[in-house]
């Protein structure tokens, strides 16, 4: 992925149904109420991008609302926002305090996940999202220097709402997957669960519990995986947002590609990366101690296995 603002162009139809012949609007891959700055041109009729609009929206306003206020996080409607907040006081519920955004330190929330059901081996139908735990991000410093201010205890009210949590990344992921590829090169496994057509999206959507130290000065962080053979080959993205932060990082299960020509297609756009260390695949659980949350624990690779990464 490239940093800075990037223009991708337009494949010519939708990515997400395949329509033709009508108006196509472009797709911020990573929302821009995210900060998104890569854009698909001329990506989505407004029939699809009416379905990823509403899960787009449940996460940036429903589960990120105040944290996105608080932190003057980009909006097409910032001169609505509110400016003020009133917190009810949870030691003495009859007391409510106002206090202005600027000084409300509101986390923002995350799912901390466990590896994609894909990747565990396991069934499309078995749902592991009840694994997903809450994880709080906030600015420490200005969550002292509120509870001082206001003589309060600092709380924080969201929406949970994991579905929504999940698409958006699958979305995410197939954007980073397009960076690079067209849709007729590969078969993309996430693209039902994007429209809600299937909801299990703990099968495509995974990460790591152990969060890694904070990337310095970088928005959000988005890599193309791909691991396989020469019969069948996957593609992966690893995306992290507010990556300046103590923030987990995810894997979603974009597609796959079958085939000796399909395959040998795939690794020649994806271009000469460094190997992945694909070993861990077949090695014992000691040699294994700590591999990376996307090397799948239980799906078998016939035959000589290659791996890369950019």
């Amino acid at each position: 992925m490239s940093y800075g603002p990037t223009r991708i162009p337009t494949k010519g139809a939708c990515i997400y149904c395949g329509k033709t012949g009508e108006a196509l609007t472009d797709e911020h891959f990573l929302p821009l109420a995210l900060g998104g700055q890569h854009i698909l041109e001329d990506a989505s009729c407004l029939a699809c991008a009416d379905i990823t609009k509403k899960f787009e929206q449940d996460v940036a306003r429903d589960m990120w609302g105040d944290a996105r206020i608080s932190y003057d996080a980009p909006s097409r409607r910032k001169k609505a926002r509110p400016t003020h907040i009133r917190l009810r006081d949870p030691d003495n519920p009859n007391r409510q305090v106002r206090v202005a955004y600027r000084d409300y330190p509101a986390p923002l929330i995350f799912y901390k996940m466990n590896r994609a059901g894909f990747l565990e081996g396991l069934p499309e139908t078995t749902d592991i999202s009840g694994a997903w735990q809450f994880s709080a991000v906030m600015d420490d410093k200005k969550a002292d220097d509120f509870e001082r201010k206001f003589d309060i205890k600092l709380t924080a009210k969201f929406r949970h709402v994991p579905d929504s949590f999940g698409r958006l990344l699958a979305k995410i992921g197939y954007g980073q997957i397009l960076c690079n590829l067209n849709p007729d090169d590969f078969r993309p496994i996430c693209l039902p669960y994007i429209l809600g057509l299937k909801k299990n999206l703990s099968y495509i959507v995974g990460g790591s519990f152990d969060i890694p130290p904070p990337n310095e000065g970088q928005g959000y962080i988005l890599r193309t995986l791909a691991f396989g053979d020469l019969n069948r080959t996957i593609l992966l993205a690893e995306i992290r947002l507010y990556a300046n932060n103590h923030t987990p990082i995810y894997h979603v299960m974009v597609g796959d590609a079958v085939g000796e020509a399909a395959t040998s297609a795939i690794w020649e756009k994806l271009g000469d990366v460094p190997a992945s260390p694909m070993s861990l695949l077949h090695s014992t659980p000691d040699d294994r101690s700590k591999p990376p949350h996307w090397i799948p624990h239980a799906w078998p690779l016939p035959g000589q296995t290659i791996g890369r990464y950019f």
